[in-house]
């Protein structure tokens, strides 16, 4: 699977065309920068949203959160939180994102949310991939700093008979063809080291990485 989206929510949008998989992960101490920034990238065609609110002081965050999700709607793009199952389903924002330490709470959390929001997790290496269980997530998140353990981490998942998506975390250094070659599905940015202003380049080279590999099949 190479695009933006998911067999368990194929229903959640109904989608014209199909993006190439771009996950904008968007951390900091303001809530408002936070929503500003996540404002931007929607606006540059980023259609997967990752937030990180863990650092925000304020408190109050459902009004801004529930305004983002109808702007994300409105772009039929995806709003994920982070570690926020709470919010999650009193929202009904597209999903959550979940840390290695919450593996093995996997199933309980799918039971809390029900079917259709979307569940990622984060692992560290290829030796925690048996202990995925097969129906509580949606894609599985890695560092891509380390290439070879990318490749390790597919080559697991697909030897595993799992075809959920691999998403890999491009860090400086690592070129956007180094990191698909490893047969990552798509990539996760964060806007510490990317803005949203390079959303629009980026997506663009995927997109051809993307065509690429599916005239190979």
């Amino acid at each position: 699977m190479v695009f933006l989206q998911f067999r368990r929510n194929s229903t959640y949008f109904c989608r014209k065309n199909q993006r190439p998989m771009l996950q904008y992960l968007i951390s900091g101490n303001e809530l408002d920068e936070i929503i500003n920034i996540a404002e931007q990238a929607l606006n540059n065609g980023c259609r997967w949203i990752r937030l990180d609110l863990s650092k925000v002081k304020n408190s109050e965050i459902e009004p801004s959160i529930k305004a983002l999700k109808e702007k994300c709607d409105e772009c039929e793009a995806y709003l994920s939180l982070d570690n926020d199952v709470e919010t999650v389903a009193q929202l009904k924002v597209s999903g959550t994102h979940l840390g290695v330490k919450d593996l093995s709470k996997l199933v309980d959390i799918r039971k809390e949310l029900g079917e259709e929001p979307i569940m990622g997790l984060t692992i560290e290496d290829s030796a925690q991939v048996p202990f995925l269980p097969r129906t509580a997530i949606d894609y599985i998140a890695v560092n891509g700093s380390d290439l070879e353990n990318c490749r390790e981490v597919v080559k697991q998942m697909r030897d595993s008979n799992l075809d959920e998506p691999v998403v890999a975390t491009l860090t400086p250094g690592i070129s956007l063809d180094e990191l698909m070659a490893t047969g990552v599905d798509g990539i996760a940015l964060c806007n510490s080291s990317t803005p949203p202003s390079m959303l629009q380049e980026i997506l663009k080279a995927l997109d051809t990485i993307v065509k690429q590999r599916l005239d190979m099949l």
